[in-house]
């Protein structure tokens, strides 16, 4: 799996490549740790070239919110490929997360 980071404001723009499995979500749940440390006060999750992940990536992902809830922070994600977003509808996250299509919509999301 690979990570990008992308700085803008107050927060990070996190593209994500590859499956988020196994041994690859301990590289990811880092990577959004030392963001939230650093001081992010949201983070836009893109998951356009993430073709699947396993419930410990789903985990961090709550945790993430939960952290960035706690500092009013927020959490979106974006361009969630079809596997991604069934696992989303049917643990039902897919009400505690919004998924938005197109960057503008996730960042007008994130100032709102």
């Amino acid at each position: 799996m690979l990570i990008n980071k992308e700085n803008k404001d107050d927060g990070v723009v996190i593209s994500l490549k590859g499956k988020i499995i196994g041994d690859s979500v301990i590289k990811f749940k880092q990577s959004i740790d030392e963001q939230i440390d650093a001081g992010a006060k949201w983070i836009i999750l893109d998951l356009a070239q993430v073709p699947m992940m396993d419930s410990s990536a789903l985990g961090t992902i709550i945790a993430a919110f939960l952290k960035l809830r706690e500092r009013k922070g927020k959490l979106a994600l974006l361009n969630a490929q079809k596997g991604v977003v069934n696992v989303l509808n049917i643990t039902k996250l897919d009400t505690l997360f919004s998924v938005y299509d197109d960057m503008q919509s996730a960042l007008e999301s994130i100032n709102s």
